[in-house]
């Protein structure tokens, strides 16, 4: 498998992480559950492991929250307000892991955008993308998200379909990455 995302390398300086215990945690992930019922949204994003386990990571889109309705897991702590809004005007996830080196649960801002979508695909259907796009077929790789957007406008690609047709199916998840917008302008399409 190898997975398609839109990241944002953007750094805002003096954002430190925060951290949060377990119960809090555990009342986040309500919140986020029970927000996202209510839009019809998949707000919380597993990433590995799980909550039983030492080592986990998710990812909370909280772009579309009140900022007062997420840092009240955080007791209002000033630096997890910080890190909301820096999440929310930078269109950006935030992220909660527990490392392997760690033995506390981290709060920090994700290099992924709040709506971008993810492909997990077969490696030979990812080849067969990279192709459509007129890429390298190597299985990890990046490219901005100005050349993702040049790629998908080429006139060669209605050729390229012609040649694969069952590709089409990836063309929604594709535009939607490319129209990812952020005020940073370090985007850039990765798969591995």
């Amino acid at each position: 498998m190898i997975t398609f995302r839109i990241k944002d390398d953007a750094e805002p300086d003096n954002l430190r992480p925060v951290m949060i215990d377990p119960l809090q945690m555990g009342a986040l992930r309500e919140t986020l559950d029970e927000y996202g019922k209510r839009y019809g949204l998949d707000l919380i994003i597993h990433d590995y492991g799980s909550l039983d386990e030492h080592v986990f990571a998710w990812e909370a889109r909280t772009a579309m929250m009140p900022i007062a309705m997420i840092a009240r897991h955080f007791t209002f702590d000033v630096d997890a307000i910080a890190l909301i809004e820096t999440a929310q005007f930078l269109g950006r996830r935030i992220r909660i892991a527990r490392r392997d080196d760690e033995p506390d649960i981290m709060v920090t801002l994700s290099t992924n955008p709040d709506a971008a979508p993810e492909m997990n695909v077969s490696n030979s259907n990812a080849y067969a993308i990279l192709a459509m796009l007129g890429l390298d077929l190597d299985s990890c790789g990046t490219i901005s998200i100005e050349q993702l957007r040049g790629s998908l406008a080429d006139p060669v690609m209605a050729s390229r379909l012609d040649a694969e047709p069952g590709l089409a199916r990836y063309l929604p998840a594709l535009n939607q990455m490319a129209a990812i917008t952020s005020p940073s302008c370090a985007l850039r399409m990765v798969w591995s």
